[in-house]
C-alpha cells in the first residue's frame, strides 16, 4: 500500500473528468484549515477555467458521477471547492486492515525494476571520519534503506581515496614509527590522523620555506628545515614587508607564515610526545620531505615499486578500518571497497587524457591541464538538456608536476562504476563542496561519448557540520569526530540512566542504542541543503525532535499491549477477528492519529521521488508526538466499550509497526524498555 485512500478519490475524480469532458489534467487535493471544511479539499478552479465553465457546475457534475464509497461520509461544494468528508469508522477499518495484514507496513515493491548504487563516505584514509563525512553517511545510508524498502537491489560502495598527495608524508611519519617499534596510542584511524597532521605540518613549512627562498626573502636562523619558531616569523614577515613582491602574494604568505605558526605550535601543545618524536626521526632521517613526498606519490601512481605499494595499502586498510568500526556504530555498512590506486594502475587514466586532448577539451595554462568544463557543456548539449544558464569554471585534472588529481581519476572510475553491480542509476553522496568536481566528472563522459553513463550519476550533496563551540580542521588535527560526539552523548545518556531502576546489562544496552540514535537522527532531520549545528544536549532530549524521543515513544506504546497480556486481555484474538470488528474513532487525537499511520506509505514513496531522506526522520516525530497525544487523553485498556477498547489497542499496535518501518529505514534500533 504506496498510495493513500484520498488518492483514490482523486483517480475516480479524473476518470469523470475524463469521460465526461475528454480532459485528461492532474487533479490535486489538500488538507482544509479546518475540519468544518472537510477532510479533503480538491479546488476546481484550474478545471473550471480550461472547459469555460463554474467550479460549481463542474463540482455538480462530479457529484453526480462519482460513487461515493463507504469511507466517505458526505460531499459538499463551497467556494470553488469540492470538500469531502470522510465517515471515519470505515476510514479506520479499511486503514487499519491494512495495516494488520501488511508483514512490514509501508513496504511496497514500486522500485523493484532498479538497481540502484549508492556511494558513500569515501574519506581520505588519513585520519579518523569527522562529523561532516558522517552527515553523508547518514544520507546515503537512509537513502540506501528507502530504495531497499521499495524493492530495489541497492549496492553501498565506499571509494578510497588512497592516491591523494596528503597520504605520501603520512606514509612516511608511520614508516618511521614502525621502524621505532612505536606502537598507537589510541583508535588507529585517529592516532594516523595525528601523524598526518604533524608530518603534513612539516612538509608545508619547508615548502613555505622554500618560496620565501625563491622570492630572495631570506633570515638567519638557528631553526631546522621542518621548524618554524615565532622569532623566524617575526622575521620573514618583515622582510616580506619590505620586499618587492607582488601585494596579492605578499598577503597570501603572511596568512601562511601566521597558520603555520598557529598550527605547529598548538600540534606541539596537544601532541608533544608524538611531535617531538616524529620532529627528531623526520630531521634525522629525510633530508628532502617535498622530493620524498613527490617522489612516493608518483612511485604510487605507476604502481610498480612493491614497497611503496604495500606501505600505501597497509595504511590505507588501517585506516579505513577505523572508519568502518565508526560507521557500524551507527548501524552504517557498506557491501563493496574500490580503491582509487586500482582505477590509477588499470592504465584508463592515460587512455582518457589522450581521447581528452584529441576532442579538444584540456585547456593548458602553461602550468597544469585543466578539462574546459563549459565548452563542453556547451558543445555536448548538456547545458540545453539540464537548462544550465551559468558558464561553468573549469577545473585542474593533471597538476603542474604532472601528478593527476583525483577527479581526472574519478573520470576513469565512473566509466565502469555502474557495471560492478549492472546499476541503473548511481548517487554519489557527497558534500556541496565537490558540485564542481563531481559536475567535471559528468561533463568529461559527455566529451567521451559516455552521456548514457553520466545521465543515470546523481550528485546528491549537503552541506557542513559543526559541533557548537568547535571548529574543525583536519591537516591541523582540529576536528570532531562521530566517536567523540557518541561518547559525548552517551555521556548525557548515562546520567539519565543513573535516576532509572535498571540492571548494568540493560543500562549498556539502551545506553548505546540511545546514544547511536541520538547521533544519527539529529543529524538526519536537517535539511540537507542546511548546515547543522550538532548540540549535544538537545540531541538527547525526551522532549524534542530526537532519536531518543522516537524510541521513548515505541517503548510506552509497546508497554500497553504489555500491560494487556498481563491483564489477560487477548489481543491475538482482537487482530484475528479484526475484520468483523466495528471500529469506533470517538476523539480528534484518535483520528489525528489514524490519519498519520494512513499516510505512512505514500511518505516512504515520496522521501525517495524527492530525495530527502530527512522527511523520513520529520514524519516519524510527528507521528509520535501524535502518538503521544493519544496516550495521554484516549484510555486503551479502560476504554468505555469492547469495540473503543480493540479499536485503540489497534492504532497503539498498527503505531508500533510504523514505527518499526521508519526505524527500519532510518536504521535505528527500537527499545523495548526506556
Amino acid at each position: 500500500m504506496s498510495s493513500r485512500i484520498y488518492d483514490s478519490i482523486k483517480d475516480k475524480i479524473k476518470e469523470i473528468l475524463k469521460e465526461h469532458y475528454n480532459l485528461d489534467t492532474e487533479v490535486v487535493w489538500n488538507k482544509p484549515p479546518s475540519p468544518k471544511m472537510g477532510d479533503i479539499s480538491f479546488p476546481l478552479f484550474n478545471i473550471a477555467k480550461i472547459q469555460k465553465s463554474t467550479p460549481d457546475e463542474i463540482g455538480k457534475r462530479i457529484i453526480e458521477k462519482l460513487s461515493v464509497p463507504k469511507y466517505i461520509n458526505k460531499l459538499e461544494l463551497k467556494d470553488g471547492f469540492l470538500n469531502i468528508f470522510l465517515e471515519k469508522n470505515s476510514f479506520a477499518k479499511k486503514t487499519l486492515l491494512e495495516t494488520i495484514k501488511q508483514p512490514n507496513y509501508g513496504q511496497n515493491t514500486s522500485k523493484a525494476s532498479e538497481r540502484i548504487i549508492i556511494e558513500h563516505t569515501s574519506s581520505n584514509p588519513v585520519g579518523p571520519l569527522h562529523i561532516g563525512n558522517v552527515r553523508g553517511s547518514v544520507l546515503g545510508d537512509v537513502l540506501g534503506r528507502l530504495y531497499k524498502f521499495q524493492g530495489a537491489a541497492v549496492n553501498v560502495r565506499y571509494y578510497i581515496n588512497d592516491l591523494g598527495r596528503q597520504i605520501a608524508p603520512l606514509i612516511i611519519g608511520y614508516n618511521l614509527l614502525m621502524e621505532e617499534k612505536v606502537k598507537p596510542d589510541s583508535k588507529i584511524d585517529l592516532w594516523i590522523g595525528k601523524i598526518y597532521a604533524i608530518v603534513n605540518t612539516f612538509l608545508e613549512i619547508q615548502q613555505l620555506k622554500y618560496q620565501l627562498k625563491v622570492l630572495n626573502i631570506k633570515i638567519k636562523t638557528e631553526s631546522k628545515l621542518y621548524e618554524l619558531n615565532p622569532e623566524d616569523v617575526k622575521k620573514y614577515l618583515s622582510h616580506l614587508e619590505n620586499s618587492k613582491t607582488e601585494q596579492q602574494e605578499k598577503d597570501n604568505l603572511t596568512k601562511w607564515l601566521q597558520k603555520l605558526e598557529r598550527v605547529s605550535t598548538s600540534l606541539q601543545k596537544r601532541l608533544p610526545k608524538l611531535y617531538s618524536l616524529l620532529f627528531n626521526l623526520v630531521e634525522d632521517n629525510i633530508e628532502d620531505l617535498n622530493k620524498l613526498t613527490i617522489e612516493y606519490v608518483i612511485k604510487y601512481q605507476e604502481g610498480k615499486d612493491e614497497e611503496i605499494v604495500s606501505s600505501f595499502r597497509e595504511v590505507s586498510r588501517e585506516a579505513i578500518s577505523g572508519h568502518v568500526t565508526t560507521l557500524n556504530l551507527f548501524n552504517i555498512f557498506h557491501d563493496d571497497f574500490d580503491w582509487e590506486s586500482d582505477v590509477a594502475w588499470s592504465g584508463e587514466v592515460t587512455h582518457i587524457l589522450k581521447e581528452l586532448e584529441q576532442n579538444s577539451v584540456l585547456r593548458h595554462d602553461g602550468h597544469a591541464r585543466l578539462l574546459a568544463n563549459d565548452k563542453i557543456a556547451t558543445n555536448f548539449g548538456f547545458k540545453e538538456k539540464y537548462n544550465i544558464k551559468y558558464e561553468i569554471p573549469d577545473l585542474i585534472i593533471v597538476n603542474s608536476e604532472g601528478i593527476t588529481l583525483y577527479p581526472c581519476r574519478d573520470i576513469a572510475y565512473h566509466l565502469h562504476k555502474l557495471d560492478k553491480f549492472d546499476a541503473t542509476f548511481c548517487y554519489n553522496v557527497i558534500s556541496k563542496q565537490q558540485q564542481l568536481a563531481q559536475l567535471t566528472v559528468r561533463l568529461a563522459l559527455y566529451a567521451l561519448g559516455n552521456q548514457d553513463i553520466a545521465d543515470r550519476i546523481s550528485h546528491f550533496d549537503y552541506e557542513y557540520v559543526s559541533l557548537v563551540g568547535r571548529k574543525m580542521a583536519g591537516r591541523e588535527f582540529e576536528y570532531v569526530t562521530p566517536d567523540e560526539l557518541y561518547d559525548a552523548v552517551k555521556t548525557e545518556v548515562d546520567l539519565l540512566l543513573k535516576e532509572r531502576n535498571y540492571t548494568e546489562e540493560e543500562s549498556q544496552e539502551i545506553s548505546r542504542k540511545v546514544s547511536a540514535s541520538s547521533v544519527k537522527y539529529y543529524i538526519l532531520k536537517m535539511d540537507p541543503q542546511k548546515a547543522v549545528a550538532f548540540d549535544v544536549k538537545k540531541a538527547v532530549s525526551l522532549n524534542e525532535n530526537t532519536g531518543p524521543f522516537l524510541q521513548y515513544s515505541y517503548a510506552r506504546a509497546l508497554n500497553i499491549l504489555k500491560k494487556a497480556k498481563e491483564e489477560k486481555i487477548d489481543f491475538q484474538t482482537i487482530l484475528d477477528s479484526a475484520q468483523d470488528l466495528k471500529f469506533e474513532i470517538e476523539k480528534k487525537e484518535e483520528w489525528d492519529l489514524l490519519q498519520l499511520i494512513e499516510e505512512l506509505p505514500s511518505i516512504i514513496v515520496k522521501a525517495v521521488d524527492s530525495l530527502r531522506p530527512d522527511s523520513i526522520a520529520n514524519f516519524s516525530y510527528s507521528l509520535a508526538s501524535t502518538f503521544h497525544k493519544f496516550y495521554d487523553v484516549c484510555s486503551v485498556l479502560k476504554a468505555e466499550t469492547e469495540e473503543l477498547k480493540a479499536t485503540r489497542m489497534i492504532l497503539v499496535y498498527s503505531t508500533i509497526k510504523c514505527l518499526e518501518s521508519l526505524f527500519e529505514i532510518m536504521g535505528i534500533d527500537t527499545l523495548e524498555r526506556m
